[in-house]
């Protein structure tokens, strides 16, 4: 016997812990609620009608893919020395697997930073342009305050002057 004969493929062995915490499902059944495969099938204009058979098998072929990709984004998390798949596994199961390719664009890789907002009395100094006024300006109309001889205060309208 050599060692090439003696060596197991890690990754294509499934752990002791992990076959443990399969659920196994009814024979005919799937893990997926069948009346939401259902109206998912139905949301589709184009398909009048399907059958039940057919729900059920699109049902079994959805947990089949869900299954792989979670497996796909499991390796790429150990490989990585962490135990929790975090959205950027998936993103390069996406990116390596032909099988996942089509979900590229959907589930695209680490996003950029965001950058804090600034306020917005401090964008419009910044970058010269004054918003339209607001709802509130409307209605608001500018009024001056005038001071006359006796020293009282009066609230005038601008456009008064």
């Amino acid at each position: 016997m050599t060692e090439d004969d003696d060596a197991i493929d890690v990754e294509a062995v499934p752990s002791e812990q992990a076959v443990k915490e399969t659920h196994e499902r009814e024979a005919g059944k799937s893990v997926l609620p069948f009346s939401r495969v259902q109206k998912i099938i139905k949301a589709d204009k184009d398909l009048p009608m399907v059958a039940r058979d057919a729900t059920f098998l699109i049902s079994m072929a959805t947990e089949e893919f869900i299954k792989r990709l979670a497996q796909a984004s499991q390796k790429v998390a150990e490989r990585e020395k962490r135990s929790t798949v975090q959205q950027r596994d998936v993103a390069a199961v996406t990116r390596r697997a032909d099988e996942f390719f089509f979900l590229d664009e959907i589930i695209s890789g680490p996003q950029p930073a965001t950058t804090k907002r600034k306020p917005k009395a401090l964008q419009e100094e910044q970058s010269g342009v004054r918003e339209e006024p607001t709802m509130l300006d409307r209605f608001v109309k500018m009024t001056e305050v005038v001071t006359d001889v006796d020293g009282l205060m009066y609230a005038t309208h601008a456009s008064s002057q």
